[in-house]
């Protein structure tokens, strides 16, 4: 009797020790369920449009016309040495520039940057309205929405690399190519930059 008792206890005990541990592990397990789902949340990225060696591309577009000048815009990350962007062409136009835009007080103008546009090492470069820029000049004819423009970028350490642009509008769009600084390129206005309102023609 003393035996079986003992031996009923003993049993109890592992199956209580059985629960136990088998209620850890499943805590374990949907721990590590959430923390595998939290760093997937963190390590997804999107696709690139392009990559060219140690770089990507993403979120490329250039913008809808008005008049014979555009603008296109992305972003290249770099995940190796330090590279910079130097030359910009397309099939639409021979006259293409990578811009800056100078801030000087109230008044905002573009230039051509010289050197090209730096892309940090393990950082970004991001092209965008008010920013950094490739300028599309003397266009051979209107750009629309839905219309798409081939981009060719040269970099100096990581070369040439192609891309296919999305057209779309952009802020800024009101009065665009009238009314600007004297020092703007004629079409400033498209850039998302504050410029003087257009005066009203009598």
């Amino acid at each position: 009797m003393k035996r079986f008792t003992r031996f009923s206890r003993l049993t109890s005990m592992a199956v209580l020790l059985g629960l136990i541990v088998a209620a850890l592990t499943a805590f374990a397990a949907c721990g590590g369920d959430d923390d595998d789902d939290d760093n997937d949340g963190d390590t997804t990225e999107a696709t690139p449009m392009a990559k060219a060696g140690d770089l990507k591309i993403y979120d490329g577009w250039a913008r809808t016309t008005t008049n014979a000048v555009s603008a296109a815009y992305f972003t290249v990350k770099n995940s190796g040495l330090e590279d910079t962007l130097v030359k910009a062409t397309t099939n639409i136009t021979t006259t293409v520039q990578l811009h800056e835009v100078i801030t000087e007080g109230a008044s905002s103008k573009m230039q051509e940057k010289a050197g090209g546009f730096p892309v940090p090492a393990n950082g970004e470069l991001t092209l965008k309205p008010g920013g950094y820029h490739v300028m599309l000049m003397d266009l051979k004819g209107e750009l629309k929405e839905g219309d798409t423009v081939e981009l060719e970028l040269e970099f100096a350490k990581a070369g040439k690399v192609k891309l296919t642009l999305p057209v779309k509008p952009g802020p800024g769009m009101a009065g665009m190519g009238m009314g600007m600084n004297e020092s703007m390129t004629p079409g400033a206005g498209m850039h998302g930059m504050a410029t003087p309102a257009p005066t009203a023609m009598k």
